[in-house]
């Protein structure tokens, strides 16, 4: 498995104009193998929760048998599930209330690109309820003003004929084109990552462990094989959405978000270049392993795999 920094000066050489191929999961699969609201008072409180419960129970596997994923975060402090927020919801969108947050992984044996965990603080945003299908897209193509998903793989959603599946095989310029188009944005990362835990320490939004009845990834960190033969119908695990009712944001499809990717994720701005941007999430063909609320991904601006999709945000 080569080291997300060795596969990053790909990238960078692509982008250098280099016209190295893209290693990936451009071509759709290839790159998934390479690789309630509770407040805590202070970070050494979060992370002694996080160390009491590493002692308990987990939650039912992910299909496949135990869990065998070295990175995975402990289970929630409810065995059923975390306890939902109730927010607004308006036009698909849900109302995130905001608030400081721990960014990151405390788990050591997580990947550098997660530590150090540190606090963070977003403002009340909106996030889409579910990403962005393929009927909604759609609508931005027959404007002209996205550009249809090139067909990079057999198993790009565009041309299902299911105007409910997540939008696939989209490049972060037309993923970010088309929230612009419904007068949205793309979410930021720490948006992203608060929408999908909130301020509990879980590994997976629902609050457990990795499981293909809440959401759709490879069956586990070892197996090329995943949960459905290709991402569901947006919304339909409702089991999997996180403490806001937010769904899909482990598996199915992973998803741009508006931040340049690096390394880590230290305290400091978000930078203002790069050579990709960050993906969040996993999808259909991700490993457990990265499909983690915390779990890092990037691609460059040639990535447009089967496995690569979006939704939108915007302002309070």
């Amino acid at each position: 498995m080569l080291r997300r920094s060795s596969l990053l000066v790909v990238v960078t050489a692509a982008a250098s104009g280099l016209g190295l191929a893209r290693v990936a999961r451009g071509v759709g699969e290839s790159r998934a193998s390479v690789s309630a609201q509770a407040t805590f008072a202070t970070t050494s409180t979060f992370a002694a929760i996080v160390s009491a419960r590493d002692e308990g129970e987990h939650d039912e596997p992910h299909a496949g048998g135990a869990s065998d994923n070295p990175y995975e975060e402990p289970a929630s402090p409810a065995r059923a599930g975390v306890a939902r927020v109730p927010v607004v919801s308006e036009g698909g969108m849900l109302r995130l209330p905001g608030g400081r947050f721990i960014m990151g992984s405390l788990n050591a044996r997580s990947p550098a690109n997660e530590r150090p965990s540190r606090p963070a603080t977003v403002a009340a945003f909106w996030m889409d309820r579910t990403e962005v299908t393929v009927g909604a897209y759609r609508t931005c193509v027959d404007a002209q003003t996205c550009d249809r998903p090139s067909r990079s793989s057999p198993n790009c959603t565009y041309d299902s004929g299911d105007r409910e599946l997540p939008v696939s095989c989209v490049h972060w310029r037309d993923a970010d084109a088309y929230c612009r188009f419904v007068q949205k944005r793309l979410p930021t990362e720490a948006e992203w990552e608060y929408a999908a835990h909130g301020t509990l320490p879980v590994g997976f939004p629902w609050g457990g462990n990795s499981s293909c009845s809440n959401a759709i990834t490879l069956i586990n960190d070892q197996s090329a094989k995943s949960c459905a033969p290709s991402p569901a119908r947006v919304g339909s695990h409702p089991s999997g959405a996180s403490v806001f009712g937010v769904q899909d944001l482990s598996g199915n499809v992973e998803e741009w978000t508006a931040d340049w990717y690096t390394e880590s994720v230290a305290p400091g701005p978000a930078p203002r270049a790069g050579a990709a941007h960050v993906l969040r999430g996993g999808g259909w063909l991700s490993p457990p392993s990265l499909s983690r609320t915390t779990a890092r991904n990037w691609g460059s601006a040639l990535e447009s795999g089967a496995n690569v999709g979006f939704r939108c945000a915007r302002d309070d």
